[in-house]
């Protein structure tokens, strides 16, 4: 092979004209200058083919072989660091931890909620709202179980509660010891309990879980939470066999909410049953409903006398200024007469029956979709009390609580 035509030449165009100005013209491959060497375009050929033709006689007399000297100016070096790989968070917090709450949790939303309700009934929106316990904290799905974990959320905020009341303080070592609620902790929990003999229906049905994205439901967490020995309910609602059904859910929710009627007590007692707005030491609840579940924090009664369900929606994580506000308590947020740019805003309501006592059933599933309270022309402050996209369309419904 002819070296000649698979060697191009390097700066050779120093010795013309244009670029007299260009530096001097060295070899690439062992800084030869050719300039101070006189050496012909023939000659440079000839050096260039004592690098390559082993069998050439001619070498470089007064210049060892090395690596062609590149001028520093010619490249600058680049420092760069790939991006590193962020962690799947899959932490818990309850509230008496004295570490700061994970972002994905938001503590201090059921005291401003009962402080915004309040004010809602001021204005003659609420009749009445019952709320659980007070330090029920809001947790959210993140990166890595978007799409599968609601059911997984909607247990770490039962556990949360039940870990921070001071009723039943055993419940807090039963649920810590040996391993504390996480996501896929307590994936090794149901299946402990599957070994165990607890709901063996549900082990075939869903085989392996661990390390799995696979969806639980409310007869998973009800598995989780009686195989630790906390004391639970799984309820099953079948609205297609009644056209109460929902009506009979709803009625089974207040009650389980509201507090009885003292009949003797103290002035206390007496007051806090005649409040509006009450909050109460009742456990949250879950419902699952349409492949979907939801944590519900209480109650409320509209002006019209619908009934809307208050709950927290692991998939709608709240806005960082509500977050911020929750934190801080209802004492620092500034309630504006504004509808815009608030901290708290009206949204729809998570589930409502729809209707009032005296009507039936809905008809149709439209029906169904979540209603905003209705608003007066007059400017008055917006109250976050849901984050729901959607209500429930399916026929059946079932809630597990946890006491």
């Amino acid at each position: 092979m002819d070296w000649d035509d698979e060697v191009e030449i390097i700066g050779e165009s120093s010795s013309r004209p244009s670029c007299a100005k260009a530096g001097p013209t060295l070899c690439q491959l062992c800084d030869m200058n050719f300039d101070s060497e006189n050496l012909s375009e023939l000659q440079r050929h000839q050096h260039y083919d004592s690098h390559f033709n082993s069998s050439s006689s001619k070498q470089p007399s007064s210049h060892k072989f090395r690596k062609p000297a590149i001028p520093k100016d010619l490249f600058k070096p680049c420092s760069f660091q790939l991006p590193l790989r962020k962690k799947t968070a899959d932490e818990f917090w309850y509230p008496t931890l004295s570490r700061p709450p994970p972002d994905n949790h938001c503590p201090g939303l059921i005291p401003l909620l009962k402080h915004a309700l309040k004010k809602s009934h001021a204005k003659g929106n609420t009749r009445r709202a019952v709320l659980c316990y007070e330090s029920v904290t809001h947790i959210c799905v993140e990166a890595f179980d978007r799409r599968w974990g609601c059911g997984y959320r909607n247990f770490l905020m039962a556990c949360a509660a039940l870990m921070d009341q001071q009723i039943q303080s055993i419940y807090f070592a039963l649920l810590d010891d040996p391993v504390p609620p996480s996501v896929r902790n307590l994936q090794h929990w149901i299946e402990a309990a599957w070994k165990e003999g607890y709901d063996r229906e549900g082990a075939k049905d869903l085989g392996n879980l661990v390390d799995t994205n696979k969806w639980i439901g409310t007869a998973e967490l009800y598995t989780a939470f009686t195989s630790r020995g906390v004391p639970s309910q799984l309820i099953d609602f079948d609205f297609s066999k009644s056209e109460k059904g929902i009506q009979v859910m709803i009625n089974w929710i207040v009650q389980y909410f509201s507090p009885p009627t003292p009949k003797q007590g103290t002035v206390t007692d007496v007051l806090r049953a005649a409040s509006p707005v009450i909050a109460t030491d009742k456990m949250p609840l879950v419902l699952q409903f349409n492949g979907h579940s939801q944590t519900i924090v209480g109650y409320e009664i509209s002006k019209n006398g619908d009934t809307n369900l208050l709950v927290f929606d692991p998939s709608r994580p709240p806005r960082s200024s509500l977050r911020r506000a929750a934190i801080a308590g209802p004492s620092s947020v500034v309630w504006e007469q504004s509808r815009t740019n608030q901290v708290l805003q009206s949204v729809m309501h998570s589930t409502s029956n729809g209707h009032s006592s005296k009507l039936k059933r809905p008809s149709s599933s439209s029906d169904m979709q979540q209603h905003k309270r209705t608003k007066s022309s007059e400017s008055d402050d917006e109250i976050i009390i849901v984050e729901n996209p959607d209500a429930p369309k399916n026929d059946q419904g079932s809630g597990s609580s946890s006491r």
